[in-house]
């Protein structure tokens, strides 16, 4: 999808993943062993290998660094202690990288027959309202954001009998793309290519299916002015004028990890229902504007699982804050 387009871009631009990038590089017999390695030494030892290497990696990376902490402390300013930032920021990018182990492990254990001792359940009463909507062909929109182990949630969607279809922008190494696809899909989920996202999601939304998009980038153009954790920004349009034109539920939901290796939780911040917007003076605005407030409340529950490194409030304002602006006070 284009935000996972600019999110790369942002990774190259940083040097944000480059332990990510080596990894991706290496042929597929060697990933393959990697990932058999990974399996075999278990969740708890594959973790803390790769989380020892991500700390090591953001403390070299001073750029990765100063721009994760600039934004972490001015999205968080008056809701953590000043001192916490240095340790959030640093826990978000182990997060970051740990995405890659997810996958790795998720090939090797993550089944129809074993998601549920993973923490892939979906909890009600969300589940039966979007199995229900999905009986009754009510179109659902299902919004995430660059939160916790967000490649995982089309595998779990999937095993909780939900078909949805994700959009997703291929990745530059056709091998692990393939790769990445493979587990991605494997419980049923379509993964729709950007370039074909907005047709295929009309035919979608028109036959009453279920979507899913991640919705927390930055819009460079005819976005919706919003505030995203206190600065401001412009906000995906697409979401609610296609919520509008086909009477779409909008779901806001996320998934993180526990304190438990490969475990994780799946999580519902929020539910609009056509109704909900019936009377508002601007449904796209209105719905706009909730979905933002649901991804917040998601991401204050556990910062340390949110991609500080990726510029979502853009570029240049990502640039204004590592060099120590403060965004907030001169946009008002």
């Amino acid at each position: 999808m284009r935000a996972e387009s600019r999110h790369a871009q942002d990774d190259r631009r940083a040097g944000g993943c480059l332990l990510m990038r080596v990894v991706i590089g290496l042929s597929n017999a060697y990933q393959r062993v990697l990932a058999v390695a990974l399996a075999l030494a278990g969740p708890v030892l594959a973790y803390r290998v790769t989380g020892l290497l991500a700390r090591l990696l953001y403390r070299l990376l001073e750029p990765v660094r100063v721009r994760s902490e600039a934004q972490c402390r001015a999205a968080l300013a008056g809701r953590v202690a000043a001192e916490d930032i240095p340790r959030i920021a640093e826990r978000a990018f182990t997060h970051r990288i740990w995405n890659l182990t997810d996958l790795m492990l998720a090939d090797r254990f993550l089944h129809r027959h074993t998601y549920h001792r993973y923490g892939g359940r979906i909890p009600e009463p969300h589940l039966g309202v979007l199995l229900n909507a999905q009986r009754d062909r009510h179109p659902v929109i299902l919004v995430t954001a660059y939160y916790g182990p967000f490649d995982l949630l089309p595998v779990f969607l999937g095993y909780n009998s939900i078909r949805a279809a994700v959009v997703y922008r291929p990745h530059g190494n056709a091998r692990f793309d393939a790769y990445r696809r493979r587990v991605r899909e494997r419980s049923g989920c379509e993964l729709v290519p950007v370039e074909r996202a907005a047709g295929r999601f009309a035919e979608l939304l028109e036959e009453g299916r279920t979507v899913a998009i991640v919705a927390d980038h930055h819009a460079d153009r005819r976005g919706v002015p919003v505030t995203f954790l206190g600065l401001p920004t412009l906000a995906l349009r697409s979401v609610g004028l296609l919520a509008r034109h086909y009477g779409a539920a909008v779901a806001i939901a996320g998934i993180r990890r526990t304190a438990q290796a490969f475990h994780f939780e799946i999580l519902f911040s929020g539910l609009l229902q056509p109704k909900d917007w019936a009377s508002a003076d601007d449904p796209v605005v209105h719905i706009t504007q909730r979905y933002i407030e649901g991804l917040e409340r998601m991401i204050r529950e556990d910062p340390t699982q949110y991609l500080w490194g990726y510029a979502r409030w853009g570029e240049d304002a990502a640039r204004r804050l590592a060099a120590g602006e403060d965004l907030a006070r001169s946009e008002s």
